[in-house]
């Protein structure tokens, strides 16, 4: 612990969410929250409109997905409830209705109920009516009645098996599921390639992969419980549920050995993912490692330094690996094919497949049991949600909420009560973004900035005096993360208006710290990057214990210090 301190100190502490439901609901919003994140990763240029549409249309197809998904899982749950074998009008509307229903629903809700969030409403419309439009499109034409042409049925061993080769013959209805799933993976790389981010593709394609990947398991883990509670006795009964001939989305579960390609999605949704990872590690490795291994010090400091010059540079490098991951995706939509149409993917290739993929629904029902509180599940999750939380609610309805207004109004607050007084702003990790967007976005009326936007300290100010407001910014991801992936508010005019509202600036970070750097250039005049001690008593302090430093806590007390050289 420090030693208590000569000068006033005030500890502003913040969360993302409360703990508990809200905070596994954050879980699920994941693939939501990101693609609210991508509409932010815009461009600087004259692309943001076009780049803005885009990611739009993208988190539009997120709720047709969705919409879809929840459709074939009511489905699966509706084959177990007595009293709907005779009732195929009703299992058809309750199939499409109810799930498509419920999103509309709870988008409304979340924007109307808790205005706090500051939801769009036309965005929260406009997601409620495409839910509505994907269940009378899916009751309307009913897709799962179209007869198969080349494409396998649901339940086949591929397309060179004879239908008397089945025992039972073929289910000659088309797997709509299967094949929206396609589409919409084509329709989501389109719109990927459109963005002409590579962060933002990147994030994008496996948004999608993740959606399709949680549906099938959902629906595989429904058909299991469903099964289940019928194998007990319980208030389930198969075969007086919706009948066969009522699904619209996909065909019924197969009997017997026979299986849906809908149930491989999972396992080939995660080798893609698998396969961009292992990519990315590649073109990581080749590029950085060298750098970090021509260090001096030991294998511990080499390898943290390696990680810090990895995410420093991650940009860089997921535009390097993108080309490796879609050769990757390109592979696997080929093996898909394959499998589909040319041959029989009966015997040892589905074993394993349905393994792998009885594993990974597996894996992730003890996930979602334990709310993610595996290992370094939390750590990874903090991580992306202090990022993916920062940005407010604007391009997705279902999207996690924003802490940045609520927390930055508080901060503010704060130092409204010392206005009168001589300041320092300590300001950590996620904290050196948020203390830095306040100072660099104050509430100023535009009278009172130049021609340049800067702020002129001369007008009226709810925050300490500029001579009296110092800003100490430590493991800050300003530079390596922020200014990387958001060009469009984290660019020179940001981190020079925030130096201007200062009467110092002091930035400290580590090599071994994995995401803090110098401040960019343009303010390296306006700024004092300082490079602090990286071992303590033969302990790498890596993101952690910036308040012992000598250098930070001697720049503190210089600044409090009062004309004259008085003790503060």
């Amino acid at each position: 612990m420090p030693n208590t301190p000569a000068h006033d100190l005030a500890l502003v502490n913040w969360s993302r969410t409360s703990r508990g439901v809200a905070g596994f609901l954050w879980y699920l919003a994941i693939p939501f929250t990101l693609l609210n994140v991508v509409g932010y990763m815009k461009p600087a240029g004259r692309w943001r409109d076009c780049y803005t549409a885009v990611t739009h249309l993208a988190c539009v197809l997120a709720t047709v997905v969705l919409t879809a998904w929840l459709i074939v899982i009511t489905e699966t749950v509706l084959e177990y409830v007595p009293g709907l074998a005779g009732e195929a009008l009703l299992a058809e509307a309750l199939s499409a209705w109810l799930p498509a229903a419920a999103v509309a629903v709870a988008i409304l809700c979340r924007t109307w109920l808790r205005p706090e969030r500051r939801i769009p409403p036309v965005l929260a419309c406009a997601h409620a009516l495409f839910a509505l439009v994907v269940a009378a499109v899916v009751f309307g034409c009913k897709p799962a009645r179209m007869e198969r042409s080349s494409w396998p049925n649901s339940f086949g061993y591929g397309g060179d098996v004879p239908a008397a080769a089945l025992g039972t013959g073929a289910d000659p209805r088309a797997d709509a599921m299967m094949l929206f799933v396609l589409g919409s993976t084509f329709i989501a790389l389109v719109l990927a390639w459109a963005l002409w981010n590579s962060a933002a593709a990147v994030v994008t394609m496996l948004v999608f992969l993740v959606l399709h990947a949680t549906g099938a398991i959902l629906r595989l883990g429904a058909g299991w419980l469903m099964a289940y509670l019928e194998y007990i006795g319980a208030v389930v009964d198969r075969s007086s549920g919706m009948a066969a001939s009522s699904h619209l989305l996909r065909a019924a579960d197969p009997e017997g050995d026979r299986v849906l390609l809908l149930d491989l999605v999972p396992i080939v949704a995660c080798a893609a993912i698998g396969g961009f990872a292992v990519a990315f590690a590649f073109t990581a490795f080749t590029s950085k490692w060298k750098d970090a291994a021509e260090r001096e010090e030991n294998h511990a400091y080499r390898l943290r330094s390696f990680v810090h010059l990895v995410v420093t540079a991650l940009p860089q490098l997921i535009r390097r690996a993108l080309g490796a991951a879609v050769v990757v995706y390109a592979a696997l939509a080929a093996v898909v094919w394959v499998v589909a149409i040319l041959t029989s993917w009966s015997g040892w290739p589905l074993t394993v497949a349905l393994v792998l993929t009885h594993a990974t629904v597996a894996g992730v029902l003890v996930f979602v049991i334990m709310r993610g509180r595996l290992s370094a599940v939390p750590k990874v999750f903090g991580t992306i949600a202090d990022v993916a939380g920062f940005w407010p609610v604007r391009y997705h309805p279902l999207a996690g909420s924003s802490y940045r207004d609520e927390v930055v109004d508080g901060l503010q607050g704060e130092l409204e009560c010392h206005r009168e007084d001589r300041v320092v702003l300590f300001a950590h990790s996620q904290g050196s973004v948020l203390g830095t967007w306040l100072l660099a976005n104050e509430k100023v009326p535009e009278n009172l900035r130049d021609a340049a936007g800067h702020l002129a300290m001369e007008g009226p100010s709810s925050l300490p005096l500029k001579e009296n407001l110092h800003l100490l910014t430590c493991g800050s991801p300003l530079k390596s993360l922020y200014r990387g992936f958001f060009p469009s508010y984290f660019h020179d005019w940001f981190f020079l208006r925030a130096s201007e509202r200062t009467a110092g600036w002091l930035n400290a970070w580590r090599e071994t710290d994995p995401i803090a750097t110098a401040m960019p250039q343009a303010v390296s005049d306006q700024v004092h990057n300082e490079q602090v001690a990286e071992v303590n008593l033969g302990r790498l302090r890596a993101h952690s214990d910036y308040w012992i430093e000598d250098v930070p806590t001697t720049w503190i007390q210089a600044a409090l210090a009062p004309p004259g050289g008085a003790t503060p």
